[in-house]
């Protein structure tokens, strides 16, 4: 009786579908400027039993997936279509990908960005406090590895903070000099720089200046 009962569990557990990812985990490298990733996973159904797919979710708002349809017969294929838009993230992002199938199985793949920025801006603020010495500040820009940037202008919103660029090495690393007129009252600024990066469509950095 107990060998009729295990074969009997053995069975209702050898039909269930599965899903196989032909490539699981899939990474990319992306600037901002790109705005979204898209990627296709593509999938069979190996198991003997009809795949049916009661949902597929994403572990973030920012990223959507979804399937063309919702059941795939023992042997077929199908792809989910993912899409991550990058918004303001930067750096590494990964996200899940879940098919959940109508017996509670889940199956799971992994999208990898990573989001690198075309100048590193260091810092961003630069501050004095009221009545210090009105000295120039400088704030760092330099070009990622493989990157040729150039800064082609800085805006600063106060007239009593104005600005300078000192070119470290061209193409490469820069320096603008923020210099308050005086430190005698409070101040802010919001500093504008441009570069000619993408070419397409240039890309320009926010930073900060303040008397305080």
């Amino acid at each position: 009786m107990l060998r009729t009962l295990l074969l009997f569990v053995f069975a209702a557990v050898a039909v269930r579908a599965d899903l196989v990812w032909e490539k699981g985990v899939q990474e990319f490298h992306v600037t901002p400027e790109e705005k979204a990733v898209t990627a296709t996973f593509a999938f069979k159904n190996s198991g003997p039993d009809t795949l049916v797919v009661k949902r597929v979710r994403s572990s973030c708002g920012c990223t959507t997936a979804r399937l063309d349809k919702n059941k795939f017969a023992l042997g077929e294929r199908g792809e989910v279509e993912v899409k991550f838009t990058i918004g303001s993230r930067r750096g590494p992002q990964q996200k899940i990908i879940s098919v959940e199938g109508d017996d509670k199985q889940e199956w799971r793949a992994v999208l990898r960005c990573y989001i690198h920025e075309a100048m590193t801006v260091s810092p961003a603020l630069v501050y004095w406090k009221v009545g210090e010495a009105p000295e120039a500040k400088a704030i760092k820009l330099t070009a990622a590895k493989g990157e040729r940037v150039k800064i082609t202008g800085v805006k600063s919103s106060s007239a009593r903070l104005s600005t300078s660029v000192e070119t470290v090495s061209a193409g490469s690393e820069y320096l603008v000099k923020v210099k308050p007129a005086g430190t005698d009252a409070p101040e802010s600024a919001e500093l504008t720089i441009e570069t000619d990066f993408p070419t397409d469509a240039p890309r320009s950095y926010r930073v900060f200046a303040r008397i305080k």
